[in-house]
C-alpha cells in the first residue's frame, strides 16, 4: 500500500473489514487492500481525514473514497454521537457525500470531487 497519512503505512483491521465490504458492493475493485493509496487531506479541525484510490479491475479508472479518522478529546465541545446521527440523517437524505461504512474510529464516505473556496 502507498500511503502518505496512517502512521505505519498500514490500515487498521476494523477499516480493512468496512473496506471490504464496500469493495464487495462495488464489485470493479481489485481485492488487493496493498494496492490502495491512501493521501492525507487538509483542512479537517478535529479529525485525520484520508482518499482512498482503489483501482479497478479494468485499470485505467480507481475509485475513490474518504476516511475520516475522529479525533481524540473533542468530546468536551460536542457529542460524536450527535454528530454521527447527523451525518447518517444528511447523507441518506443526499445531503453531501454518503456514507458507505462505520468503524470504532472514524466512518468512510463518498468522494465528492470538489474545490474549496477561497474567499
Amino acid at each position: 500500500m502507498k500511503t502518505n497519512g496512517f502512521v505505519d503505512g498500514s490500515l487498521p483491521d476494523e477499516l480493512k473489514k468496512v473496506l471490504r465490504s464496500v469493495g464487495s458492493e462495488w464489485g470493479d475493485v481489485v481485492d488487493d487492500m496493498e494496492s490502495l493509496q491512501v493521501i492525507a487531506l487538509k483542512g479537517a479541525m478535529t479529525n485525520e481525514v484520508f482518499q482512498i484510490n482503489w483501482p479497478t479491475k479494468c485499470g485505467n479508472l480507481d475509485r475513490k473514497l474518504v476516511v475520516r479518522i475522529y479525533g481524540e478529546g473533542v468530546e468536551a465541545f460536542f457529542s460524536r454521537d450527535d454528530e454521527i446521527r447527523t451525518f447518517e440523517c444528511m447523507s441518506k437524505h443526499g445531503q453531501g457525500p454518503r456514507l458507505l461504512g462505520r468503524f470504532a474510529d472514524g466512518r468512510v464516505e463518498e468522494f465528492i470531487h470538489a474545490r474549496v473556496s477561497e474567499i
